[in-house]
């Protein structure tokens, strides 16, 4: 086991942010440009969800596919950025920030693990400089095809990812941070946990 290397994991939606930064996405996009039959397309899985006949992750696939399916990956992106760039800092935590930026000063490894989606998060992560392991979203000929090419990185799915990248053995501390049931495996792999931390 190493002496010196240290790795920090974060959640991402309620943890480094105060609310689910893609349901405010789906706002930003529905006041600029996205159809509203799209969205009322995506009521009766709501409704299976809410009624817990589905899944969280089935529910997750099935309303993103309804509502950007076909999209052009440059579109998405350029949408990713503005969103991160003029929308998405008024619902960072401080706090947060300020974690990541000591866990990187004291030249710790940081990652976000985030159910939310890659081309969301990596404008965030690139401007601060942090790894992301995420829900990944299939682009097929330069067009969102609706799937996913990664299961869901939710629960346990945090677990697997990060052991598929990661000899945890080689680190001498590791640190987790999260606020909702869907993190309670990454927390438990941790030797620092920290579980609603920010405020």
């Amino acid at each position: 086991m190493s002496g010196s290397r240290v790795i920090a994991f974060f959640d991402f939606d309620g943890t480094i942010t105060t609310k689910d930064i893609f349901g405010d996405f789906i706002r930003y996009r529905l006041k600029n440009g996205l159809s509203k039959n799209r969205i009322i397309q995506c009521l009766p899985v709501m409704l299976l969800y809410t009624c817990r006949l589905i899944t969280n992750s089935t529910a997750k696939k099935r309303v993103f596919s309804k509502l950007f399916k076909g999209t052009k990956e440059g579109d998405f992106k350029k949408w990713a950025d503005y969103y991160s760039s003029n929308i998405l800092p008024s619902y960072l935590r401080k706090s947060a920030i300020q974690q990541i930026e000591w866990h990187k000063a004291e030249g710790h490894e940081v990652f976000i693990v985030s159910a939310n989606f890659d081309l969301i998060l990596q404008p965030f992560a690139s401007l601060n400089e942090v790894g992301v392991i995420s829900t990944e979203l299939e682009i097929f000929n330069g067009l969102l095809t609706g799937n996913f090419a990664t299961p869901n990185c939710y629960g346990i799915e945090k677990v697997t990812r990060i052991k598929k990248l990661f000899d945890l053995e080689a680190y001498s501390s590791t640190y987790a941070y999260g606020d909702s049931n869907g993190d309670t495996d990454m927390l438990m792999l941790a030797t620092n946990k920290f579980y609603r931390y920010f405020t």
